[in-house]
């Protein structure tokens, strides 16, 4: 018994070993979907602040096919060099599920006129918000404090800040998401 117990404490550590390797991976991949998304979300809303008339019926579709693209070429690049997580899906399809689930839903409560036009950022940042809080058991505690952040940044700026709403959440909000991907990228360089 005493002798299984010392292979039992190997076996265990080397387990932490490799998901903590795992979750490095998916944080090192994530970055440049942090710059791409914080970006439009940074600039659609601060456009927002200036005009609200021509800005969302052009910007948020063509910049969200843009990002789409952009974040298919990041994928394919990533799946090539080998930087996807394999175990739990994390990155892959499940990765993008709980986003795509929240586009759905908030496309038709809008078309169906449950959601009226000047809640829709507070809607949406909500949403998004707790599209980022379930995906936590599949990408850790990074996407819920920040899945937090856009709800609690929501409430707030409806509660306070409602003429300067656009502003707030393109610089709080998409801004929070690009200071995320510097944070990381600058953790992945100093520690390799």
């Amino acid at each position: 018994m005493a002798s299984h117990e010392p292979q039992q404490a190997l076996q265990d550590i080397d387990f932490i070993k490799r998901l903590i390797a795992r979750n490095q991976s998916k944080l090192a991949s994530s970055i440049p979907y942090m710059f791409i998304w914080g970006t439009y979300l940074m600039i659609g809303f601060i456009g927002m602040q200036f005009n609200q008339t021509c800005w969302p019926i052009w910007y948020w579709s063509i910049a969200a096919v843009l990002g789409g693209l952009l974040s298919a070429l990041t994928g394919i690049r990533q799946s090539r060099r080998g930087l996807f997580a394999k175990d739990g899906g994390a990155i892959g399809w499940m990765f993008w599920l709980p986003f795509l689930v929240i586009l759905a839903a908030g496309s038709f409560m809008m078309a169906a006129d449950i959601i009226r036009m000047e809640y829709a950022a507070f809607f949406w940042f909500m949403l998004v918000g707790i599209a980022y809080v379930s995906m936590g058991p599949l990408a850790g505690k990074g996407p819920v404090i920040l899945g937090i952040w856009f709800v609690v940044l929501s409430m707030l700026t409806r509660l306070f800040l409602v003429d300067y709403q656009y502003l707030v959440f393109g610089l709080l909000g998409g801004g929070s998401i690009l200071a995320t991907g510097f944070i990381l990228q600058q953790r992945r360089r100093k520690h390799g």
